[in-house]
């Protein structure tokens, strides 16, 4: 049930109070959310991966590049350099980045495309082994709702956008994985005025390059658990994208909602015009992605005393480490620090750790209980210099690596 509407169910609350309400509890929905994110992300690709295969459309965009606009706005590195120390995964983009397109005499281009008066433009792309990282500027014929939207909780000037409803197909997938559900997630970033926002677009290729295959989703009925086989893609050096992203969104908290009764509350659909905002495309775009694999560098240790868990993986790119260990039941949490003993947290996914601000020539890695994790150590200073003692206190186990 509802948490809100348990709530609310059986009296009529005061405006003020019950916008106070509804704040908290999206503050609360979102740390949940970012806490948590990675344990049942898999879940919900494989859900929504399943619903979507009994319906899939295919589409052939095609890629709008308007010379214009792509004097206008400087297209190597400008979103990536303004933005890069802000992001939870920041870092020095513009270093790394390459145009996403070039024209005929191979001069850097955005591809723009505009629908019913709302532009999209990619500007910029970077791609290591582990993640893809896209610029994208959003121009809204109508101005953003910025007052109604919900900031970061840590960054009140960073704001994110929804992109679940969107496809991508990459060149070296066949077939077999035509049910796997490739689609964008958050665009985050700022406002470069009431109808201009400009952010960067996560792709993380874990998702892109394991997964289910066709006969093994039908043989299983379209239900996947911690045994059923999963596929492997390798990344080649270079390959194309073809995207289609059919909408925008994002969450309000529209004043007039306010004024709905508790029945009115309870009858609206998952998007309406009092909790969300949108625009609608399709935008259509292909780029070609050359992958980066002289920054990216992996390690692995073995742990010892552990039940279930015998190595941890960590690759560190220019941006992240990522860290790769068997763990089917969830049942544990690794924790890094970083050289100078800083506790290294994470943003969305428990287990990529943004290397912005820390030395990572040398990490060191805590096994801890999941759940002991989540009630008491996560609860503690982490963030201060007392992490290193904390957690030798209470992880299961721990070890060094160099890079």
């Amino acid at each position: 049930m509802d948490k809100k509407k348990l709530i609310i169910s059986d009296a009529e609350i005061p405006t003020i109070v019950q916008e106070k309400v509804d704040l908290a509890f999206t503050q609360i929905y979102e740390e949940e959310e970012r806490t948590m994110k990675k344990r049942s992300f898999r879940l919900i690709k494989t859900i929504v991966a399943t619903a979507a295969a009994l319906g899939v459309v295919v589409f052939s965009g095609v890629c709008i590049t308007n010379p214009t606009f792509a004097e206008e706005v400087p297209v190597v590195g400008n979103v990536f350099s303004s933005l890069g120390h802000k992001l939870g995964f920041g870092g020095d983009y513009e270093k790394y980045a390459k145009p996403i397109a070039s024209d005929s005499l191979n001069e850097a281009v955005a591809l723009t495309q505009t629908v019913d008066g709302n532009t999209v433009t990619l500007q910029d792309i970077y791609c290591d082994e582990k993640a893809m990282y896209i610029s994208m500027i959003v121009e809204s014929k109508d101005p953003f709702p910025i007052s109604q939207m919900y900031p970061d909780l840590d960054n009140k000037d960073m704001y994110m956008f929804y992109l679940f409803d969107s496809k991508l197909k990459y060149s070296f997938e066949t077939e077999d994985s035509s049910l796997n559900n490739n689609s964008l997630e958050y665009l985050n970033g700022e406002f470069i005025d009431d109808n201009t926002f400009q952010g960067v677009v996560k792709v993380d290729l874990s998702y892109v390059l394991n997964y289910y295959s066709k006969d093994v989703l039908e043989s299983n009925e379209y239900s996947t658990d911690a045994d059923t086989p999963v596929s492997h893609y390798d990344l080649p050096d270079s390959f194309t994208v073809d995207l289609e992203l059919n909408s925008i969104e994002t969450d309000i908290n529209n004043p007039a909602a306010s004024e709905l009764t508790v029945e009115e509350r309870e009858a609206l659909g998952s998007k309406n015009e009092y909790e969300n905002w949108w625009i609608d495309g399709p935008w259509h775009f292909n780029f070609e992605v050359n992958v980066d694999r002289q920054n990216t560098s992996t390690q692995s240790i073995d742990v010892e005393g552990v039940s279930g868990l015998s190595k941890i993986t960590v690759s560190k790119t220019p941006f992240e480490l990522e860290l790769d260990y068997d763990d089917p039941n969830a049942d544990y949490i690794v924790v890094a620090l970083d050289k100078d003993g800083k506790h290294m947290s994470a943003v969305n996914n428990m287990d990529m750790l943004p290397v912005e601000g820390h030395d990572v020539s040398e990490i060191t890695l805590y096994v801890c209980d999941y759940n002991e994790y989540m009630d008491e150590i996560k609860g503690q200073q982490l963030d201060t210099a007392g992490a290193k003692k904390i957690l030798d206190d209470k992880a299961l186990w721990s070890g060094v690596l160099s890079f």
